[in-house]
């Protein structure tokens, strides 16, 4: 069985997610500590240029926060996660995979409804094939 972090990897289109640090990674998501000892979350894409204003965050950055920035990188970008657990959980992973296959199933089958009718001016005629 794939991975479930694999299977988001190919349904977000990049190469892979890791929690292996690697200075190289196009995203990296980590909690950091401040010089007064609190824990701050960062999100950044290039971390000896951290920007201050959409890179670091108070709170967690929740799930969808995550995956909008992943959405944004090239398909062979390596995403560094800290601890994939605390940012992308597994139920969330499962949830947001459902979901892309149910609206890949109904793309396939809207396509494959329509296959084979002709098509005028943008309105489907159902009655000629």
């Amino acid at each position: 069985m794939t991975n479930i972090y694999t299977q988001l990897a190919k349904a977000l289109n990049i190469a892979k997610f890791t929690e292996d640090y690697t200075p190289s990674a196009d995203l990296q998501i980590s909690e950091y500590m401040t010089a007064d000892s609190y824990d701050v979350h960062v999100m950044t894409n290039d971390h000896m240029h951290i920007q201050w204003d959409t890179d670091v965050f108070y709170y967690q950055p929740n799930f969808d926060d995550i995956i909008t920035r992943v959405e944004d990188l090239d398909s062979d970008a390596v995403v560094y996660v800290s601890d994939l657990e605390q940012y992308l959980p597994e139920y969330e992973v499962e949830n947001y995979l459902e979901e892309y296959k149910d609206k890949l199933l109904d793309n396939l089958n809207v396509e494959n409804y329509l296959e084979g009718y002709k098509v005028d001016d943008g309105v489907i005629n159902y009655f000629t094939k």
